[in-house]
Parts: C-alpha cells; sequence; structure tokens
C-alpha cells in the first residue's frame, strides 16, 4: 500500500509539472505576439511622423517617444501584455527602430518576456536604366521617364524625392512635360505664337531635359506647396506667371547646359532653403557641391548629416574618416588628400554620390553603395538586405523629406528580429 501511495503521489506531482510546463509555452507565445504588436504599431506610429521628427526640437522628440509608447503599450495590452520597455533605435535621430519589451503571465505568479523590434524597411529600389535617348535639343544625354513625361536621370531623382514629400503631405505631383526636342517645341510655336506663353523653337528651356511643367490644371494646392517647398529639392519657379513650370537649378551633371541669370539666384538662395539642423558654417559649400553634380542639395546635406552628424574630425570604428567618412582607400580613389577638410571632402561626397546615382538610376541604391559599397548593389539588383544599410538609406530619405519613397518596391514596416526568455 505505501508503495501504490508513493506511485501514485509521484504521478500526481508529475501531471502538476506537465500541466505548469505546458503552460510556459502559452505564455511565452502570448508575450511574443504581444511584444510583435506592440513593436509593429509603434514603428507605425514612427512611420507617420518620420519625415518631419529631426525638425524638431528636444520636447517635440519627448513627445514623438510619448506618442510611440502609448501606442504600443495599447497594443499590448490588447493581447494580454504589459509594456515594459520601449527603446528607439540606436540613439541616432531620426530612429529607424521601435524596440520593445512586453511581459505576459506565467505559471505560479512568474511573467514570462518578450522582445521585438519593428522598424523601417527599405524596397529594394532596383536599378533604373534609361529609357531613352535625348536628342534635337540641347541636352543629349540619357532620359528617364516620370508620369510618361522625358527627363535627365538627375532631374528626375530630385522629382521623386519631392514627390514623396509631397505625397506625405496629400498632394500629388504630376508631371505633365518634361523634355521637348526644338521640333516638338516647333509644333507647340505653330499653335500657340506667343513668346509670352510659349518660346520658339531653340529659345524653350525645355531643350535642356531640366525643366518640368507640375500639375498643370492647378487648383489642387500643388502650386502653393511648390511654392515653399520646391527650392529644398532644387527646383525653382522659372516664371512669375507660370506656376506649373518648375526649373531643377543644380542641371544635369557635367554635360548640362547653364546659362547663370535666375539659375545663379536660385543657387545663392539654396543655401537658405535647407533644413534649419544643416550648421551655417556647410550651407554654401553642400549648395554649391551639389549643384555642380546635378544633386538636389538637402539630400547631400542629410547624407552628411548621417554620416557624421556634421563633425569634420570624426572617425568611425571602422576607419572611415571626416565629414562624409570616406574610408582611406576609397578617399585616395577620389583624389581626396585630407578627408578631415570639409572643403575638400564634401565636393569630394557629391562626386562619389553623383557618380553611383548615374550608375544605379535612382535614390536608394545610391545612397545603398555610398553605405556598402557598389559591388553589394550589384549584387542584389538594389538596395541590399543589410540591417546597417536598410536603416542608413531610411535614415537619409526621412531626413531629406521623402520618407515616402520607403514604401515603393515593398519597403515599409515589418518586424526586423524577435527574442524572448522566461524569467
Amino acid at each position: 500500500m505505501p508503495l501504490v501511495l508513493v506511485a501514485g503521489v509521484l504521478v500526481l506531482l508529475a501531471a502538476v509539472a506537465a500541466f505548469a510546463l505546458g503552460r510556459v509555452p502559452l505564455a511565452a507565445a502570448r508575450a511574443q505576439t504581444a511584444a510583435d504588436l506592440a513593436a509593429l504599431s509603434g514603428a507605425r506610429e514612427l512611420w507617420a511622423g518620420l519625415g518631419a521628427a529631426d525638425a524638431q526640437g528636444p520636447a517635440e522628440r519627448a513627445a514623438v517617444a510619448a506618442r510611440i509608447r502609448r501606442v504600443a503599450g495599447a497594443a499590448a495590452a490588447g493581447s494580454g501584455g504589459r509594456l515594459e520597455s520601449v527603446a528607439l533605435g540606436d540613439g541616432v535621430w531620426p530612429p529607424t527602430a521601435v524596440q520593445v519589451v512586453v511581459s505576459a503571465p506565467g505559471p505560479h505568479g512568474t511573467r514570462v518576456r518578450a522582445t521585438a523590434r519593428a522598424g523601417l524597411v527599405v524596397g529594394r529600389g532596383a536599378v533604373a536604366s534609361p529609357t531613352g535617348w535625348a536628342t534635337g535639343g540641347g541636352y543629349s544625354g540619357p532620359l528617364v521617364h516620370r508620369d510618361g513625361r522625358p527627363m535627365c536621370p538627375a532631374v528626375a531623382a530630385a522629382f521623386d524625392l519631392m514627390d514623396a514629400a509631397a505625397r506625405a503631405e496629400g498632394i500629388d505631383l504630376v508631371v505633365t512635360s518634361g523634355f521637348r526636342s526644338d521640333a516638338e517645341q516647333a509644333v507647340l510655336f505653330a499653335r500657340h505664337p506667343d513668346p509670352r506663353w510659349v518660346a520658339p523653337p531653340g529659345r524653350s528651356r525645355h531643350r535642356d531635359a531640366t525643366e518640368l511643367d507640375l500639375n498643370m490644371a492647378g487648383g489642387d494646392g500643388a502650386h502653393a506647396w511648390l511654392a515653399v517647398n520646391g527650392g529644398r529639392f532644387g527646383f525653382v519657379q522659372r516664371y512669375s506667371w507660370e506656376p506649373w513650370h518648375w526649373g531643377y537649378v543644380p542641371g544635369c551633371g557635367a554635360a548640362g547646359e547653364r546659362d547663370g541669370g535666375d539659375d545663379a539666384t536660385a543657387a545663392a538662395g539654396g543655401a537658405a532653403a535647407l533644413p534649419e539642423w544643416v550648421p551655417a558654417a556647410y550651407r554654401e559649400p553642400i549648395v554649391e557641391s551639389a549643384t555642380r553634380e546635378g544633386l538636389a542639395p538637402v539630400l547631400l546635406a542629410a547624407l552628411l548629416r548621417s554620416e557624421s552628424g556634421f563633425d569634420p574630425r570624426a572617425v568611425s570604428p571602422a576607419g572611415a574618416q571626416g565629414i562624409a567618412q570616406f574610408m582611406p582607400a576609397t578617399a585616395a580613389g577620389m583624389g581626396l588628400r585630407d578627408p578631415f577638410d570639409p572643403a575638400q571632402a564634401i565636393p569630394a561626397a557629391a562626386r562619389l554620390l553623383a557618380g553611383h546615382m548615374r550608375a544605379f538610376g535612382s535614390i536608394p541604391p545610391a545612397l545603398a553603395a555610398y553605405n556598402a559599397g557598389p559591388g553589394a548593389v550589384s549584387r542584389y539588383g538594389g538596395v541590399p538586405p543589410y540591417p546597417e544599410t536598410q536603416a542608413y538609406v531610411a535614415r537619409i530619405l526621412a531626413l531629406a523629406g521623402g520618407a515616402a519613397m520607403l514604401t515603393g518596391g515593398g519597403g515599409g514596416v515589418a518586424l526586423l528580429r524577435v527574442e524572448g526568455r522566461f524569467v
């Protein structure tokens, strides 16, 4: 009889233990689900205000963090969990990821904790190829198309950035005209022979592939938005009586034809159009270097901000040097003698990024090539799936005002890393 009783007790204890152990995986699964949902909800909240995040002061940044915590906490509670902590990215602003720790009830009064990380994932940004070649005008290089209208690749890249910023504010920019040959201009002039509205053949700026007619019908807020924001992306309203005609001041690289005039005036005012976070000492060098290479000045500024925080003496753990973080071998290949001298490094960074733009045809893979090297971009056919490079491209696009570009090619918000443990 004692043996029977002992055996019965052991069986009962084993059943209780099995029951308790069975509750551990269930609690862990509940905690992980709650953590995943909390991280994704927080990342979506981060995404909603990412474009303007860096322009805000400490108080506004604290408000952003509080809002993300509130949203993540509600998501965790809705799944039976409790939010323990929230961390934004790696301490660099603007952040590109949200990491949370969530706990859920476990057996015998314990709690199971799980960690989840969610953030911005950049679409592949597949390498683009020219879709035509300009002839019969002032520009004779490759063409790409937006809304079915041709323009030089540098203009297309700047327009993409500006279009993404506009879309984030509910404005849809539509290209109604781009590059026009002299023959096409002759047809238009024959139909409307008024030089105030239609330039004679050989006189229209559209022949240079730098001019865009945008939202000609008007009435949708686009022209008002362009008047406030166009300069940030290198565009200027050419004629006061044509609110739809916007020219790209940096031109189409070294081959572009520029005739000074209002281009020079617009370039001089480009420094004022840069965001407030660009230090005064570097505003004019950034505009001059970007303009010379056909880049949007705000894009070059965002790259330097992300690389070094505009610290000309910065040295990374990997050995990258200066305001533009050149590795010694890359600096030597670019003919850059002193990467710690901003007067040399900023133009060199513009040349390097412009070269990647010409090679890969769009902004995301060009930025990825600056960070991970052109070989990685070629190997993956676009932005490689490296976490560091993904965050790098996302941060620069956010700083430059083109955060909406991240949604193209499969980009957006996604879980980045998930882990759980029993405590």
